[in-house]
């Protein structure tokens, strides 16, 4: 935690909460980028249902509050959330006062939700996902999740494999239900062409040769995915590649292995900068935030997180753009959207890196097919609206509950 105003904020001191005298107060909470992308659509959609309320936002690391912060309306209070501590938390909750508290996705602190029952506040779980690994690490604190699980009016999970297993490490059916995941709602609207325009010319990808994407690469993916990009060369010299990985302290080692590799590459920050034009074959991604919007100018797509252990990440913004999706084996986070996007073909899951290798070898000459397993792509994400509206009405129901006269917001 070198920030220190993010340091400050997980002690629970929060800085500059706008409009005291709002009502009510609502708190969302979002692990990381990934949930404020899916929290910001819900959050924006209750502003215009709700004009006079106050609305907070909290998120767990760094990247996460620099990242609200940037999608959200001015009079939104963005801050650190608090470290499950008894005075963090209280300090915290002192200062926000909220009515009631939305978590994003899943997590569940002890001492947090012990301190909302302290003041009778209701919670919401929306986008509520347990994968296989949590499920067995939350089944060996199943008492003390009892008390936490007290404190929510429903916990709202993406599928019905996700109710299942919260159900089975404590849940109370009663209140659990499967409402979907908003992180995909609006992906459609957010893919404007004039974006993709933007890109292009920013970039320089006005010609016929074909680019790939990597985008969100961890680990070994941050490696293996330029190498398979250097072998396409020796047959397609004029590819563009186009890398971004999850975490930026790899942008060196990558830069080390493009100069082994004898790969030119530009930083995208100079390119934006306009210190420099893209001259080089590859482009390294070297900030947060663009990675949706590139892309819209990928030919091959590879959605990072799935050749490594790590469970996948957001596979369906490529089908935003229309674009194919490729990944890996390793979907736990991700199974449900792979289910999908698979059954209507609008993706290629692959087993590995020679697998990956082969199918583009097959396909960078196939543009039309590309093209058509992108149109399944964009079909499939159609299956995922509404998911926002149903969020705010669940939202106003509680509200209303805990608003009328004598009503236990539980």
């Amino acid at each position: 935690m070198k920030d220190p105003e993010f340091r400050k904020g997980r002690l629970g001191y929060i800085d500059g909460t706008p409009d005291p005298d709002r009502s009510p107060r609502i708190w969302f909470h979002a692990v990381s980028v990934g949930e404020v992308t899916g929290a910001v659509p819900t959050l924006v959609a209750l502003m215009q249902k709700l004009p006079d309320a106050g609305f907070f936002l909290s998120a767990g690391t760094p990247q996460g509050v620099r990242f609200a912060r940037e999608q959200v309306p001015k009079r939104v209070a963005v801050f650190p959330f608090p470290l499950d501590f008894p005075k963090c938390v209280s300090r915290a909750v002192a200062v926000v006062r909220p009515d009631l508290f939305v978590a994003f996705e899943t997590e569940f602190w002890p001492n947090f939700y012990r301190r909302l029952a302290l003041g009778n506040i209701p919670a919401l779980l929306l986008n509520g996902r347990v994968s296989e690994s949590s499920e067995r690490f939350y089944s060996y604190f199943s008492p003390l999740l009892d008390p936490v699980f007290e404190r929510f009016h429903r916990l709202a999970m993406r599928s019905g494999e996700d109710a299942e297993r919260v159900v089975r490490i404590g849940a109370p059916p009663e209140k659990v239900l499967v409402l979907g995941s908003s992180k995909y709602e609006g992906l459609h609207q957010k893919a404007r062409p004039e974006r993709a325009e933007f890109w292009k010319n920013l970039l320089r990808l006005h010609g016929e040769s074909p680019v790939i994407v990597g985008g969100s690469l961890r680990g070994s993916e941050c490696f293996k995915i330029p190498r398979i990009f250097n072998e396409l060369r020796k047959t397609s010299p004029d590819i563009v590649g186009i890398f971004a990985p999850r975490h930026l302290y790899n942008i060196p080692k990558m830069v080390r292995l493009l100069c082994d590799m004898k790969l030119g590459y530009d930083l995208l920050s100079d390119i934006e900068a306009g210190r420099k034009q893209r001259t080089a074959p590859v482009v390294l991604v070297d900030r947060i935030g663009v990675l949706f919007e590139i892309y819209s100018v990928g030919d091959l797509i590879f959605c990072g997180g799935t050749l490594e252990s790590v469970g996948g990440h957001n596979i369906l913004e490529p089908a935003a753009w229309g674009k194919t999706v490729f990944y890996g084996p390793y979907l736990k986070k991700v199974n449900h959207e792979h289910r999908i996007l698979n059954s209507f073909g609008g993706s290629f899951p692959v087993a590995d890196e020679e697998y990956l290798l082969a199918e583009w070898k097959k396909l960078i000459v196939k543009p039309d097919e590309l093209e058509n397993r992108g149109l399944h792509a964009a079909e499939a994400l159609g299956t995922f609206r509404g998911v926002v509206n149903r969020q705010v009405e669940l939202i106003l129901e509680i509200l209303l509950k805990r608003n009328a006269p004598g009503a236990n917001p539980i």
